[in-house]
């Protein structure tokens, strides 16, 4: 004699699930606050005042970015930037063969980019086809 052979838990019909009761608001014509019990004071500790992350910076902010993550930050392509670091045109870390960058590398990099303002050079004067300073 065989036994029957059940059917796959995935073709099995579900047993019947009792409806769920829905929720009726009721508007709240005023808010009513409670009173507030003071509790006792007590002496309170001195806070510990020492940084979670160098420089003051968030504890979630990490401490060496990608080359992904630093190009996204100085909104420059990631290539632009291994090129530099493999020529070693800005700063950056080799931790073994992985390139790295600390936010102090990226602030050089921004510092060191920055282009003075071009003093007045007068209007140009415009003969024919040529254009020429004043």
């Amino acid at each position: 004699m065989t036994t029957p052979r059940r059917a796959p838990s995935r073709l099995r019909p579900r047993p019947p699930q009792p409806p769920t009761p829905t929720r009726t608001t009721t508007p709240v014509a005023s808010t009513i606050t409670e009173p507030k019990h003071e509790t006792p004071s007590r002496p309170t500790e001195p806070e510990d005042t020492t940084p979670t992350a160098p420089n003051n910076t968030d504890a979630d902010e990490p401490i060496l970015y990608t080359p992904e993550q630093a190009a996204a930050l100085l909104q420059v392509r990631p290539s632009w930037l291994r090129r530099r670091a493999a020529a070693r045109a800005v700063p950056c870390r080799f931790l073994g063969k992985h390139l790295r960058f600390t936010r102090q590398d990226l602030l050089e990099i921004a510092t060191a980019s920055h282009q003075p303002p071009r003093a007045n050079q007068g209007p140009v004067i415009r003969s024919g086809n040529t254009r020429r300073r004043a």
